[in-house]
């Protein structure tokens, strides 16, 4: 899960619930780093089986490359372990 927003939009407490959900949960996540966060799945031996990343609005110029990382981890991560 990827989660972004406004400051003052109530990203924390949505990134609150998911970590009570059983989330591993990680705040401010740089828009770079969701491919390599992504591996979490792909590694089998991994305990985390689901995480929700928060990335901040205020990234500025690096949130234009949100949607193409995106796509990049839908291209590396199997479909099964539920990258929609």
């Amino acid at each position: 899960m990827i989660l972004t927003g406004l400051s003052g939009s109530g990203k924390s407490t949505v990134l609150k619930t998911f970590e009570d959900l059983g989330y591993y949960c990680v705040d401010n996540l740089p828009v770079d780093l969701i491919p390599p966060s992504a591996k979490w799945y792909v590694n089998r031996g991994s305990e985390i089986e689901r995480a929700a990343l928060l990335v901040d609005a205020r990234e500025g110029d690096q949130l234009e490359k949100l949607p193409a990382r995106f796509k990049q981890v839908r291209g590396e991560v199997p479909a099964q372990l539920g990258i929609h």
